[in-house]
């Protein structure tokens, strides 16, 4: 990835960046989705059995079984292909993920709000970079791109990683040089 395609702010640097090696069909979110879409299925199937008499109630359990699917199957295949157009990019003060499947999609964190970077290993030297132990309720939101707090944006996850030991080495150090950064700037 080129500095060009991140759009930096101004006196940015590049750390380091890169682009999923490896793309995971399924997130530790899916443990809460994927039994929550089993359950709206069944629900569905179980009211709509006992209640077909109108075309209303027909079309009703076609659309919400179409939704249960989507949940189930279309939401980790859109976040499969997303993963094929997602370039990463860890700057001076920031971690970006930007994604480009349907339209741009850039989520952003200032380094020193960030807790530390947690890997979760994958197969060979790949892996997950996480700031912070993140829950299956976080994952699960961070799936519908909800995530947590007042402003409701999604946590920023590094999926795939290459060499994932050594880009978790210089997010550490990137995150404790924003964290004194910071510390300074209001000493001062």
């Amino acid at each position: 990835m080129h500095e060009g395609q991140i759009d930096l702010l101004p006196g940015e640097r590049v750390i380091w960046a890169g682009t999923p090696v490896r793309r995971p069909l399924f997130n530790p979110g899916d443990y809460f989705n994927v039994p929550f879409g089993l359950l709206w299925l069944g629900a569905v199937t179980l009211f709509f059995f006992y209640n077909h008499e109108t075309a209303f109630h027909t079309v009703a359990w076609i659309v919400l079984t179409v939704a249960g699917v989507f949940h189930l199957a279309g939401r980790p295949l859109i976040r499969y292909l997303r993963l094929a157009s997602t370039t990463y990019a860890v700057t001076d003060g920031r971690v970006i993920a930007t994604s480009s499947l349907f339209r741009r999609k850039e989520e952003s964190a200032e380094l020193a709000g960030l807790a530390d970077p947690v890997v979760t290993p994958g197969p060979g030297k790949t892996g997950t970079i996480t700031f912070g132990r993140l829950g299956v309720l976080a994952w699960a939101s961070a799936n519908f791109g909800a995530g947590s707090g007042k402003d409701r944006k999604p946590p920023v996850i590094l999926v795939g990683v290459s060499e994932v030991a050594k880009v978790r080495e210089k997010l550490a150090k990137a995150v404790d040089e924003a964290r004194q950064r910071q510390q300074s700037a209001v000493g001062e």
